[in-house]
């Protein structure tokens, strides 16, 4: 081909070509033939069946560095709790959202809760499974360096003790007494510290709003550790129940980690002797209501009522918590 005949052929792609009336308009030379028809068209990509899937590739952003964007992911799980409940899905969504109850944004906290909450009205055991990791950051909620985060993690563990109260109080009963303690800036027996008393006394101020729902949180746990379930029973379900007692301990347990007192696949570290007296009562020994009661009697009541009674005189929606709590120790101590 000459160097004519290139230039030629360059210079048809720049000309105009002249539109005449009557005449339809050239086609273009990669132009697509469109005129088949089709009685069926699948996309792979936007399949039905992989809703599971997108859910499953949306949990990183539980992680997101955006407030908004982790939010509105959990906006989106709280949606689909109905259909993914029973799923595998559940596993890595709690372990991964029981995180953010160290948030530091107040709107993913109370996303947070709506899910919890939403999770245990559909399946109760499903947090039952996680309260080991979920007792472990609500317990970092309890210690946070941020009031706020502090403020909240009461409200995270008055939700879950509506759905594995007895699971938290078999295997954190000290641990949580003492974190609301913490939070509510009173001293128990075995905290004389005067450098902790004074911290109690600059939070106390900066946390009285807080002061009603931490109140609210520790009658219920008072009252999920310290009283024995109320359980409606029949003569003929009574009967039963002595004649099947020796099937029943080689049966499946009807509850998560049975056996978990024992510690037989948990590392225990040594604790100093400074700790040893932060806690009287280690958690295999707080596993019955007795022993709780016994723990409560030995370091928790005389600061309780101590503090109870000061709060009931000054009055509010604090004060009708506190009395609660009263009227609650006199028939747990009665």
């Amino acid at each position: 081909m000459t160097k004519s005949k290139k230039q030629k052929q360059k210079k048809k792609d720049f000309l105009k070509k002249k539109l005449k009336v009557g005449k339809p308009t050239g086609k273009p030379s990669n132009s697509t033939d469109t005129s088949f028809t089709a009685r069926t068209l699948s996309v792979r990509s936007q399949l039905v069946n992989n809703a599971g899937d997108d859910l499953r590739k949306r949990l990183p952003l539980l992680k997101h560095h955006n407030d908004k964007v982790r939010k509105e992911t959990l906006g989106i799980y709280i949606k689909a709790i109905p259909k993914i409940i029973s799923t595998q899905l559940m596993t890595p969504l709690i372990s991964q959202t029981s995180q953010l109850i160290c948030d530091d944004s107040k709107d993913v906290r109370e996303q947070l809760l709506e899910l919890f909450d939403e999770v245990g009205k559909h399946d109760e055991q499903v947090l039952k499974l996680h309260c080991r990791s979920l007792v472990l950051y609500i317990n970092m909620g309890m210690t946070h360096i941020l009031p706020r985060v502090q403020a909240d993690s009461t409200k995270f563990l008055g939700c879950l003790l509506k759905y594995c109260g007895q699971e938290f109080c078999d295997q954190a009963w000290n641990k949580l007494m003492a974190g609301i303690f913490r939070v509510l800036s009173w001293e128990t027996q075995h905290s004389k510290n005067s450098n902790q008393a004074a911290g109690a006394m600059q939070t106390s101020k900066r946390d009285n709003k807080f002061q009603a729902a931490h109140l609210s949180t520790l009658y219920a746990l008072l009252e999920c550790g310290c009283k024995e379930p109320t359980v409606e029973t029949t003569d003929e379900d009574t009967t039963s129940n002595i004649q099947n007692f020796e099937e029943v301990q080689y049966m499946t347990p009807s509850f998560p980690q049975a056996y978990g007192y024992l510690k037989l696949f948990d590392k225990q570290l040594k604790s100093s002797s400074s700790n040893k007296d932060n806690s009287s009562v280690s958690s295999s020994d707080a596993l019955d209501v007795e022993s709780r009661i016994r723990n409560v009697e030995n370091v928790y009541l005389p600061t309780m009522k101590k503090q109870i009674e000061q709060i009931i005189q000054e009055g509010g929606e604090a004060g009708k918590n506190a009395n609660n709590i009263k009227k609650l120790i006199s028939e747990i101590f009665s």
